[in-house]
């Protein structure tokens, strides 16, 4: 959360895209940049709180269960090798 918050490139975003929102006519144009700016991180946190926790639940549910925890590691090799052979087929550039 710390690296999220003080993330240079996210505050560039809010500083570029958050005044089309601010009407002045409706108040004090800062608290509306800081409402609006405290929405966005505030729903930052929670969407990656979220992932936090569901992954966290499936990685203790695949450590329960020794089978899954092989089919997973078959599945993520599969697709690093997948990986792999685009970049040597495609040479690594983009179109």
């Amino acid at each position: 959360m710390i690296a999220n918050l003080s993330n240079p490139w996210p505050l560039m975003f809010m500083v570029a895209f958050l005044p089309q929102f601010v009407e002045p006519n409706r108040g004090s144009v800062t608290f509306q940049l800081v409402l609006l700016g405290a929405t966005q991180k505030i729903t930052g946190v929670l969407v990656l709180g979220t992932y936090a926790l569901a992954s966290g639940a499936i990685g203790a549910w695949i450590i329960r269960h020794p089978r899954q925890k092989l089919w997973q590691q078959r599945l993520a090799g599969c697709f690093i090798i997948g990986l792999g052979v685009r970049m040597v087929i495609g040479g690594g550039t983009t179109h």
